[in-house]
């Protein structure tokens, strides 16, 4: 008897609102996890003309893929649009990872790097920012 009361119920509400409401899908950046990140010094064989770079790895918590991953990293924050510290200190001195694709429950290494990261250089004796990610990234069935 609760069962029919119960299908009677949906029947109703699903009459009354037109459709029964799908969940709201989060964006798939927000779902993504960095495992661990860590501001290194890189050797001009690694990244010619870098200075910094951010070595880390990203995990997938989801059932689905995730693809077109952007992660990226503002090294020299505190001289972002400030004069003296050359263009890519105005702009923060970003540093940035691209991956194509980010299978379901997986972890995937990566190496955030950019010529804009050896503006500072050792001798001016100014030391980097914290690190923090800013990610961005698509489900892997959207168009």
């Amino acid at each position: 008897m609760k069962n029919i009361l119960m299908q009677l119920l949906l029947a109703v509400l699903i009459t009354c609102t037109g459709t029964a409401q799908q969940p709201v899908r989060k964006p798939a950046w927000s779902t993504l996890r960095i495992v661990n990140d860590n501001l290194v010094k890189v050797n001009d064989g690694d990244c010619i003309g870098c200075l910094y770079a951010v070595k880390g790895s990203v995990y997938n918590p989801n059932s689905d893929g995730v693809k077109n991953v952007v992660i990226r990293y503002y090294i020299w924050k505190k001289w972002m649009g400030k004069d003296g510290h050359g263009s890519c200190g105005k702009a923060g001195g970003p540093v940035s990872a691209t991956i194509k694709y980010l299978p379901p429950k997986q972890t995937v290494e990566f190496l955030a790097a950019s010529q804009c990261a050896a503006v500072m250089t050792m001798e001016s004796g100014l030391l980097p920012d914290p690190i923090s990610a800013e990610i961005t990234a698509e489900w892997e069935d959207q168009p």
